[in-house]
């Protein structure tokens, strides 16, 4: 088998597998890891794959930062699916942190208005969503405004989020990768999203599948730091393993 042939191989069998490792790729075609990633490096150059920690996928694993309400119209099933889910961790006088997103502001669609808890929140559409709620406190973060997320973000707010501790925080993210971790496309709100898993007893992630193998430019956490993963569609195998190693116990909505 020529480079060419190699070349052509190796890009099939990435399109049927969707991610192939520089290992399993070197057992695959009887060569050396050294010469599977040279052959990795040429086919990046030619934009052709995307490379990752150990591998490659035809996926560029970096997100973009999209509005809160083009995002609304993004896969609505699985995340009414995974915002109900996530609400039945809820319990009576419970502390929660909500984080920001469509899918955390979908958890209030399935809230009890009858549940006593106490909710802090960087999200303004949540606070508002929630003022319906007579028996939730409401305890709203202040800072300034990050108009795509329509949620506050900065030093004030992490300097309010510092004074507060809560029992399970609810956190949506923009990406989770076996080798960055949990992540979201702006550095502002990463620093908050990490105070608030400090302060919090248990961290709940809540995703569906098209965040898996996604890197957002601001890291939150490793994935040691994550107690729950709550998502709509079963992870790999691979990845399942990882996130286990780390004592994830993972969620999946039917």
């Amino acid at each position: 088998m020529n480079i060419t042939q190699r070349h052509q191989k190796i890009l099939a069998v990435i399109k049927q597998e969707k991610h192939i490792t520089v290992s399993e790729i070197s057992k695959q075609l009887g060569v050396s890891e050294v010469t599977i990633r040279k052959d990795f490096n040429y086919l990046e150059e030619k934009k052709l794959i995307f490379r990752h920690h150990g591998g490659a996928s035809l996926k560029n694993p970096y997100v973009i930062d999209l509005p809160v309400f083009e995002k609304q119209n993004i896969k609505i099933d699985e995340k009414n699916r995974i915002a109900e889910k996530a609400v039945s961790f809820i319990e009576d006088n419970d502390v929660v942190i909500l984080g920001s997103g469509t899918t955390i502001y979908n958890m209030i669609n399935y809230i009890s208005k009858d549940k006593c808890i106490t909710v802090i929140t960087s999200s303004l559409l949540v606070s508002a969503r929630l003022c319906e709620f007579h028996n939730v406190t409401i305890i709203q973060l202040g800072g300034s405004v990050r108009y795509s997320s329509q949620s506050t973000v900065g030093p004030n707010a992490q300097e309010m989020m510092m004074q507060f501790s809560a029992n399970k925080l609810f956190l949506g993210l923009d990406g989770i990768d076996e080798d960055f971790g949990v992540s979201t496309s702006n550095i502002e709100e990463a620093y908050l999203n990490q105070v608030m898993i400090k302060n919090s007893t248990k961290t709940f992630l809540l995703s569906d599948e098209s965040k898996f193998g996604k890197k957002g430019l601001g890291k939150i956490c490793g994935l040691k730091d994550v107690d729950y993963l709550i998502t709509n569609k079963k992870v790999e195998e691979s990845f399942e393993a990882v996130l286990k190693k780390f004592g994830v116990n993972i969620i999946v909505t039917r």
